[in-house]
């Protein structure tokens, strides 16, 4: 069964790019703020003289809050409408930082124990998985609001390359400043930024589309049992293998690094930061340039991304050097873009108009179940079973994601669904 044609906002196109830039400008704050703790995070703890599993232990948290609530914050604007979860999530996001900020400064400065620090670091990231995880999919289903099937995977592409452009400035930035003004003044300096963005999206961004449900159940349960509908099950299974390969490569190749050549702590996060900055590099490339050029339905860009993803584990295991870890992980990231951006798209054309927060909510949940698994997994595996490990696991993970993508019928359904309807919007 294919859904009904959507029902495009009418908001005049220069409003709508207007609206969409800001909605992009946003989540490139956020993103600076989220992935730099890939680079700050690993050489805090051993400074603090903390674990590794504590390190995975704040991610997981925070994704297991974010799993929960984003479903839930994606079906409640379509009750209420997208801006007010989009300033909400903003909002929280900067508290959040401001928290963190401050449990770092504890812990550095010697007043608090080094497991003191750690766990109001992971309250903070707590405040972000459960508040701040407003954001995401309110914006996405704002942007499918206004968009038709056959320009949705492309403009939630889009989007999705803000959060990825912050990935390249965070590390970067990180990098960059924190050995001139420290981590919690940097962070500091993050979170007034996204509250800056919260105030602007409250104050300019047009909201004219009118919520679409008023009486549907608000809870998890019922949240990720639509999870299992067939119109969009197989997108959220791929999206949640592929959020595990991601999140898996993520934890640990700042620990790769470090200990493949040898480094310490502040050359590791000079050399993590170049890596991940590059990598998120090569996923931009793909959501802004590659996409637009291919393009290509969902179904392709989801097999193309696991098949890349293969090729680049498999550079990753037999690189002998940094500058083969980084050519891995560069692919590993681009391969990520299409991914990310075919299975999101995918099940945002396969249902209704009124369920676009809903859908949007499930595949943004996909990340958090991703950062549940992969973070603790790969790193118990990582110094467990071998630095290599999670890498082969991995590789088995994507092949498994290519023959989801290739074969499954739903998939190749709304392939049909986008070649049908080759209309854009107003």
């Amino acid at each position: 069964m294919f859904p009904t044609p959507p029902r495009i906002d009418t908001t005049p196109n220069p409003e709508r790019r207007t609206a969409f830039r800001l909605l992009f400008l946003c989540l490139v704050a956020t993103g600076i703020g989220n992935n730099m703790l890939f680079a700050i995070l690993p050489p805090l703890a051993r400074s603090l003289a903390v674990p590794e599993y504590w390190v995975g232990a704040i991610y997981t948290l925070s994704a297991v809050l974010f799993m929960t609530m984003t479903p839930i914050w994606g079906a409640l604007s379509d009750r209420r409408g997208r801006k007010p979860f989009i300033v909400f999530g903003l909002s929280a996001f900067a508290c959040s930082t401001l928290i963190f900020a401050a449990a770092a400064q504890a812990g550095e400065a010697g007043w608090v124990p080094p497991l003191a620090a750690i766990f109001a670091m992971a309250l903070a990231r707590t405040l972000f998985g459960s508040l701040g995880s407003a954001t995401n999919p309110a914006a996405q289903a704002y942007i499918a609001d206004r968009t038709s099937p056959a320009e949705r995977t492309e403009a939630l592409a889009g989007l999705s390359a803000a959060f990825g452009l912050g990935a390249v400035i965070g590390p970067t930035l990180a990098a960059t400043l924190v050995d001139m003004v420290g981590v919690p003044l940097f962070m500091v300096i993050i979170s007034g930024t996204v509250l800056a963005g919260a105030i602007a999206v409250g104050w300019k961004l047009p909201e004219q589309s009118p919520p679409k449900q008023q009486n549907r159940p608000i809870n998890p349960f019922a949240q990720f049992a639509f999870g299992a509908d067939p119109r969009i099950f197989p997108f959220v299974l791929y999206g949640c293998v592929a959020w595990v390969v991601q999140s898996l490569s993520l934890s640990t190749l700042a620990f790769y690094i470090m200990d493949t050549l040898q480094l310490d702590e502040s050359m590791g996060l000079q050399m993590s930061a170049i890596a991940l900055a590059a990598g998120a590099g090569a996923l931009i490339v793909a959501q802004i340039i590659f996409i637009p050029a291919m393009k290509a339905s969902p179904r392709v860009l989801m097999s193309l991304g696991a098949g890349i993803t293969v090729a680049g584990f498999a550079i990753m295991i037999a690189a002998p050097n940094y500058a083969g870890i980084v050519t891995a992980y560069l692919l590993i990231s681009f391969a990520f873009g299409l991914a990310r951006s075919g299975f999101t798209g995918g099940a945002s054309i396969a249902v209704e108009p009124e369920e676009q927060g809903r859908v949007a909510g499930l595949t943004t949940a996909t990340a958090g179940l991703g950062f549940i698994i992969g973070p603790v997994g790969g790193l118990f595996m990582y110094n467990q079973m071998g630095h290599v490990v999670p890498y082969y696991v991995a590789v088995v993970l994507s092949i498994i994601a290519l023959a989801l993508a290739w074969y499954h019928p739903g998939i190749k359904r709304v392939q049909n669904v986008v070649e049908m309807k080759p209309e854009t919007g107003s």
